[in-house]
């Protein structure tokens, strides 16, 4: 093996791992700089509100362009890709990909939640908050949970599970990506064994969403209404945080165990959550409908080196 076959494969492309390199330390450069930027010209808003998910927004936003032009750049300059091959654009059928992630994300978390609900571990009643209070709290945590979503869609199911997918490693992609998706949760309150091996499993069902559909819009879709039922419909802990979603449309009652309610972690941290992320799994893999843009399965196809 030469030097040059360490860096480039026999089409003289940079291989995938060197890409992907790349792409996390010129992303992360930017960030940082990005970041700093934006807590300067936020200081003022600070002083107004103390409501963090006001003050997160920015910084999501931010974070998901960011993502977006690093990975379409990167996209470019490696493997001559316009835009639309990250994902985001609205290709054909992408409005499609979309609602149907918002209803199996609706789904799922009534799957997860069921068990506990069966057994009458978690209970559910009406929010007593006047309806302007409700409708302003939900909406402001509606906008958060999209910013969320965006943001780590971009970023774990961006640039590079999408080049290691078109060098023919998706299966690398995908553990890689979900690895660092759980470990990135695990700084979280109350995180544990059990809501990181989810939190893996959920990473690994949003890579198979776009996998399937070669956007982000079915995971997106996916991700943000999972986060969006369970935070602001169910008044369940999203991830461990509670101020995502203060005032919500239920007001949950958690008797607890842990294994089966999640408790302070919420629902992602119990086995109700793992049986509906299998159940997911299933449905990445035998749900009708769900089929790529044909000119991305054209980009995805013209990408692959012949090595990795």
């Amino acid at each position: 093996m030469t030097l040059s076959t360490i860096f480039f494969d026999t089409n003289g492309i940079l291989r995938s791992g060197w890409r992907s390199l790349f792409f996390v330390v010129f992303y992360g450069l930017v960030s940082v700089v990005a970041q700093i930027l934006l807590v300067i010209a936020t200081s003022y808003l600070m002083k107004e509100t103390s409501d963090q998910r006001l003050l997160g927004l920015g910084g999501l936003l931010v974070s998901t362009i960011l993502a977006g032009a690093v990975g379409w750049l990167c996209g470019n300059i490696f493997e001559k890709l316009p835009f639309r091959a990250f994902g985001a654009s609205l290709s054909t059928g992408w409005l499609k990909h979309l609602l149907i992630g918002n209803v199996l994300g609706f789904a799922a978390i009534g799957i997860a939640i069921l068990p506990a609900l069966i057994a009458g571990d978690l209970r559910f009643s009406p929010s007593e908050e006047p309806l302007s209070v409700l409708g302003y709290q939900i909406g402001l945590s509606f906008v958060f949970f999209a910013f969320g979503a965006a943001f780590e869609e971009a970023l774990f199911r961006g640039y590079v599970l999408q080049t290691f997918a078109r060098s023919g490693l998706a299966w690398l992609a995908i553990a890689l990506t979900s690895a660092i998706f759980g470990v990135f949760h695990l700084t979280n309150p109350a995180a544990d064994g059990v809501s990181t091996a989810n939190t893996i499993l959920a990473g690994i069902v949003f890579s198979l969403a776009y996998l399937k559909t070669l956007d982000l819009w079915l995971p997106f879709g996916l991700h943000f209404m999972w986060n969006f039922a369970q935070g602001s419909i169910f008044g369940i802990e999203v991830s461990g945080l509670k101020f995502l979603s203060p005032i919500t449309l239920f007001v949950e009652t958690d008797h607890g165990p842990k294994w089966l309610t999640g408790e302070a972690y919420g629902i992602e941290g119990s086995v109700g959550c793992t049986i509906a992320l299998l159940v997911l799994i299933g449905a990445m893999y035998f749900l009708p409908g769900l089929s790529p843009d044909p000119r991305l399965e054209e980009l995805s196809g013209r990408a692959v080196p012949t090595g990795s």
